[in-house]
């Protein structure tokens, strides 16, 4: 049991993974109890951990001022362990060195950047993943994420 919540274990609780330099948010998945687990119990598993992330997700616009306008941007990473949700700015990034645009989906976030060409992979190499990544993902709230407060719910300010 997580000694914060009563009632919740530790896959109950999402974070962040602090070395990233952008907005992140991870929840650990229950393995299921046998190999057999019934379809109703692993959507049910699947629904509420996507749920807690989104929530955190759009807590992670609210925070950013100058978001585009529209609906929110995220990419989903699913691993048997894991998920995770990137929110984003933007879905390509303008690269340094060529003037190009570099497409990023959810796989850029797992380390798997799409080039195109020869000098298109020198240009991603000069400028780093990391920095990419950085461009197209949201500034990281997570520490006003965990203080917890109205500031989640985006009533900051309101009476």
């Amino acid at each position: 049991m997580n000694n914060n919540t009563p009632g919740k274990t530790i896959t109950d609780k999402p974070f962040a993974l602090s070395g990233l330099p952008f907005a992140n948010h991870v929840r650990r998945l229950a393995q299921p109890s046998s190999a057999t687990a019934r379809r109703e119990e692993l959507e049910t598993a699947l629904a509420a951990a996507f749920l807690d992330l989104l929530e955190l997700c759009i807590s992670t616009v609210r925070h950013a001022a100058d978001y585009p306008p529209g609906a929110p941007s995220y990419n989903v990473l699913l691993t048997l362990g894991h998920m995770y949700v990137f929110p984003r700015r933007h879905d390509a990034h303008v690269l340094a060195l060529s003037g190009e645009w570099l497409s990023v989906n959810a796989l850029g976030f797992a380390g798997y950047l799409l080039v195109k060409s020869p000098a298109e992979l020198e240009a991603v190499v000069a400028e780093g993943p990391a920095n990419i990544l950085k461009g197209v993902a949201c500034e990281s709230v997570h520490e006003i994420q965990v203080a917890g407060g109205p500031e989640l719910d985006g009533d900051v300010g309101i009476p």
